[in-house]
């Protein structure tokens, strides 16, 4: 008994959603039609250096022992095993036509951690949209920007899930 379409199902996901989804298109490359993804966590070696939280990247990878182990100048292996935690590591598998939206303005998951995945997506062949929200943060919620971000999102849907 089939419960869904395999040419409609697509994947939406923002900030630790972001990190899930961008991990199934890698981990899974031909699930799925279509993803979105709203500041999402890409690269832990990256966002560790450059979030206001860098603890939760040591939590996030090394589950609560991570943060007995929690440092602001992480080591070259800490760096290696962030990577390979990370959906980056699973890039070069990744077929699925994704959507970005980006707070430029975000602390938490700062803009460089998707722009460096949708580049690397995009110069492997991967259909690959980025939207930049100049003047907003994290969660994208300054009403205007919440918008276009949710029709966008319906565009890129409709345009994949036929």
């Amino acid at each position: 008994m089939k419960l869904a379409d395999p040419s409609k199902i697509a994947l939406l996901g923002g900030s630790h959603g972001g990190f899930l989804t961008t991990h199934l298109i890698g981990q899974a490359p031909e699930k799925f039609v279509a993803a979105a993804v709203r500041n999402p966590v890409c690269n832990l070696a990256l966002m560790v250096g450059t979030t206001d939280i860098p603890d939760w990247c040591f939590f996030e990878t090394y589950g609560s022992e991570g943060l007995l182990s929690f440092t602001e100048a992480p080591s070259k292996e800490h760096l290696g095993v962030f990577y390979d935690k990370s959906p980056i590591s699973h890039l070069h598998k990744v077929k699925t036509p994704t959507l970005f939206l980006l707070g430029a303005q975000d602390l938490r998951v700062p803009v460089s951690n998707g722009l460096q995945y949708a580049r690397a997506l995009r110069e492997r062949g991967v259909e690959v949209k980025i939207i930049v929200f100049p003047e907003d943060v994290h969660g994208i919620d300054r009403p205007q920007s919440d918008f276009e971000s949710f029709l966008n999102i319906g565009v890129w849907f409709k345009k994949y899930c036929k």
